[in-house]
């Protein structure tokens, strides 16, 4: 049945039939509540391609409710991304709501999570710090994007392809955040207009020896 589902799914979204493709995704969501992937495609249609903020927004006050009770931090920072992530356009959400329900989300992931505590920090600590930055505390996105670069380093072992994944985009969020180049290794990073714009545009760039 779920595969059922998906294949009718992601047909729609290949044709851009919004409403046949929301109607996969509430049998779906109705079916299993619990499904994470279904409950993020409903939102997210609703909000990001139909623009459907009547319907849509209830829909996202829901899930931040159930990714808080389920006090699940993947719950929690997937619901996070439909609010601040970089890829979407929000210039159409009630800031003063989509600001209430991004610090709701923040406080408990950091909560789960804190940042003088050991632990990784760089899976969850980027998508706050875009929070604290687009809400105007950019001194606390600068603290978080720190300790998200330091948890590379941490004792607990990160795999080396992993950890050159997710640098540069680290780099390249402290470099917009404090509006500096910074530096990390051979590793060095510009500030951009958007992180998006900045990747497109090739990113961090190697730090070149001088003679």
């Amino acid at each position: 049945m779920n595969k059922s589902i998906n294949k009718r799914f992601w047909a729609a979204v290949r044709n851009q039939d919004w409403n046949t493709a929301l109607s996969a995704v509430q049998e779906g969501t109705a079916l299993m509540p619990g499904d994470i992937n279904f409950r993020l495609a409903h939102a997210h249609l609703l909000l990001h391609r139909m623009k459907d903020l009547r319907t849509g927004l209830p829909v996202l006050r829901q899930l931040v409710c159930d990714a808080i009770e389920r006090n699940s931090e993947h719950w929690m920072l997937a619901t996070l991304d439909q609010l601040f992530g970089a890829a979407h356009d929000h210039s159409h959400f009630p800031s003063h709501e989509r600001f209430a329900l991004g610090k709701k989300l923040a406080e408990h992931i950091l909560a789960l999570n804190p940042p003088h505590s050991g632990g990784q920090k760089f899976r969850t600590y980027p998508a706050v710090a875009r929070y604290y930055y687009e809400s105007g505390n950019q001194d606390r996105a600068i603290e978080l994007i720190e300790f998200a670069l330091k948890s590379l380093d941490s004792p607990q072992p990160v795999p080396d392809e992993l950890k050159q994944h997710l640098l540069p985009n680290l780099l390249q969020a402290l470099s917009n955040y404090k509006g500096e180049e910074v530096c990390y290794g051979a590793l060095c990073a510009a500030p951009q207009s958007n992180l998006l714009k900045a990747r497109s545009l090739g990113g961090p760039r190697r730090k070149h020896k001088k003679d």
